[in-house]
């Protein structure tokens, strides 16, 4: 079935209307408008985890940084005050994941995108926007854990439970699965019971609080449960998909793709985002996209904006 233009739109707005919605009713049920609790019991998260809604807003705001400039599918105005509310939203969320990407995702499209004054200004947006994040309390707290927890970690301690100290034991297991089954790895669905079985060997220190169905990596992921042949599939396919997108990335859905695949690839590692129903559909969603079907043209004179 041969998509068009309008059906690429109505896919953005409703992925952009489905996070407003949540973020108005995170506010809401944040500050007991609402008797609805949020996800976790998180603040300002609403139906959706932290991790992966942070995620889900970066990608608004890489779509946001094309879409200002050609306004194919929103104003200016319009898309500005949504990104008000979701920024608010990924501030006050925990949602350190997504923060981080922001900090690193967000500067980089504006440079592709963005000649002359266009890019000074807005990078100083951006700027000013990582300042008042990190003057926010909660989230300058959470960042200095986490790069203390960095630091600071030692496996035979007792920090091996921190935030990071979870992700680091779950990535060493990962990586001792795959070099102890390279070939198909340890098979789907087996990761809890494989690193489980390291941990009563001895090998990795026990994690009581909580044990990591996942590498907290992707890749590592990937490699622990199908081995070197599903991890090189699925470096082929993530390739294939950011190839096409790559090569004409001034096409609405080309970026849309193309911001999808960099937060999967950059929080891949630090993120197990290949698990999961929700990243499953959604990637096999930005691989049958269009890609290479023009929609606007990209010789367009708003382009040099």
């Amino acid at each position: 079935m041969p998509w068009k233009e309008k059906w690429i739109k109505t896919l953005i707005r409703f992925f952009i209307l489905g996070l407003l919605i949540n973020a108005i009713l995170a506010f809401l049920m944040t500050w007991h408008v609402l008797p609805w609790r949020n996800v976790n019991n998180l603040p300002y998260t609403g139906f959706g985890g932290h991790i992966y809604l942070s995620l889900a807003i970066v990608h608004v705001f890489l779509w946001m940084v094309w879409d200002l400039k050609f306004q194919w599918n929103f104003k200016r105005w319009l898309n500005i005050a949504i990104a008000i509310i979701l920024f608010a939203q990924l501030v006050l969320a925990q949602g350190r994941s997504g923060q981080l990407l922001f900090i690193i995702l967000l500067p980089a499209a504006i440079l592709m995108l963005y000649k002359g004054k266009w890019r000074y200004w807005l990078s100083l947006v951006i700027l000013l926007c990582v300042s008042g994040m990190m003057f926010v309390p909660s989230v300058y707290g959470m960042f200095a854990l986490g790069v203390h927890q960095l630091i600071h970690f030692n496996i035979h301690a007792t920090d091996i439970n921190s935030s990071w100290g979870l992700r680091i034991i779950a990535m060493i297991g990962g990586v001792m699965m795959f070099l102890s089954h390279p070939l198909f790895g340890v098979g789907t669905g087996s990761f809890l019971s494989s690193i489980t079985a390291i941990q009563d060997a001895h090998m990795l220190p026990k994690t009581p609080l909580f044990i990591m169905n996942t590498a907290a990596n992707s890749f590592i992921s990937e490699a622990a449960v199908l081995g070197v042949l599903g991890l090189g599939l699925f470096i082929w396919f993530l390739w294939g998909v950011l190839k096409e997108a790559w090569s004409d990335r001034m096409m609405p859905q080309n970026w849309f793709a193309l911001s999808y695949i960099s937060i999967f690839i950059v929080g891949g590692l630090y993120n197990s985002l290949n698990w999961g129903y929700a990243d499953s559909i959604t990637i096999a969603l930005m691989a049958g996209l269009p890609l290479n079907r023009f929609f606007i043209p990209v010789c367009d004179a708003r382009k040099n904006v």
